[in-house]
Parts: C-alpha cells; structure tokens; sequence
C-alpha cells in the first residue's frame, strides 16, 4: 500500500469537498484505512477551513468510521483481523492489549482510549466490539474523546498558517501533551519489560 500517495489523495479529497471531505477521510481513517488523522485534521486546519467544521465533521467521521470497527468486532471478524490486519497496520497484540484495557475499564475505556490514544484508534474501537462494550456508551464516549483531540490537531493546523501568539500558546500545549502522551507510552513498555 502506498502510504505518501494515499495521504495525498486524502489531502486533495479535503480540498475538493472541504467539510464533506474532513468527514469522509475521518470516517476511512478510524475504520480501517490507514490514514494518520493528524494529516487529516492538520491538514484541514492549514487549508483555513473553519475551526467548527473541523470539530464537527472530523468528530462526526471519526466517531461513525469507529462505529465500523466496533461492528467489525462485534460480529466476528477478529480472525479476518488476525490473519489480514498487517495490512492495515494491526498486530495481534494490539488487539489484545486494547481487549484487556477494555475488560478492565469497561465503558469507560472508550473515553480514556480516545483521549490519550496509547492504543490506535481503529484498534480500540474492533477490541470494544470484541468485548461487547455497550453500543450506546461506546459511541457517546468515542464522540466525547474526540472532540478535545480534533479541536487541538485543527489548531494546529491553524496556528501553521496563522502564526498568532494565542494559537502557538495552544499549540505549545498541545506538543507538551503529546511529549507526555509518547513518554508515558515508553515507561509503560519498560515497566512491561518489552
């Protein structure tokens, strides 16, 4: 799969279609397509589309394409996944490292997973279904972790082109956050001894 070509298609499909373009590339990167949503949502803020849509479609997107891998998982693809998921950048033990998060935190877990993402998105969202998390708490607690994570990628993607003082203090946080997110992510595999 080529990965550069993909990413520019998305970024032509977002300049073409504008809202309707951030939807849909949201809605293929959180189902199986591997698209990094911060191109997506980066990208949509540098073009000068509005914050609000960003926030919105980007959320709609997201949350419907995990609708997707939840139902994947839901209704038994994990062996499909297991066996054809490096495609699309899944590792089995991706799956079972969100599986357990999930049978440990329940519902809950779609929120923390969707705001500090340690597990990948579409990886997430195929383990909930696995465990059969509650549908409605599952979509309501995807929608509310994305949110925040949008509306700063899409600052970013602002602040880019802008260059105003209020937006680069955003993102300055923004980059701590993610610093913290990546450096919690590497003490977690010491202390796991992998």
């Amino acid at each position: 799969m080529n990965l550069p070509a993909l990413q520019q298609n998305m970024a032509a499909l977002i300049t073409d279609l504008k809202d309707v373009g951030v939807f849909i590339a949201m809605f293929l990167e959180s189902s199986i397509v591997p698209i990094p949503s911060e191109a997506v949502i980066i990208g949509a803020g540098a073009i000068g589309l509005s914050l609000t849509s960003i926030v919105v479609f980007g959320s709609l997107g997201s949350t419907c394409g995990a609708i997707v891998g939840y139902l994947l998982g839901r209704f038994g693809a994990k062996p499909v996944i297991l066996k054809f998921g490096k495609f699309i950048f899944i590792k089995p033990h991706h799956l079972d490292k969100a599986e357990a998060f999930a049978k440990k935190h329940g519902s809950i877990s779609v929120l923390i997973g969707r705001v500090l993402p340690i597990i990948p998105f579409k990886v997430f969202s195929i383990s909930a279904g696995i465990t059969k998390l509650p549908f409605i708490p599952f979509i309501v607690f995807t929608l509310l972790g994305v949110v925040p994570r949008i509306f700063l990628l899409a600052v970013f993607g602002s602040a880019i082109v802008k260059y105003t003082k209020p937006v680069l203090l955003l993102v300055g946080l923004a980059v701590i956050i993610f610093i913290g997110i990546k450096s919690a992510k590497i003490l977690q595999k010491r202390a796991n001894g992998k």
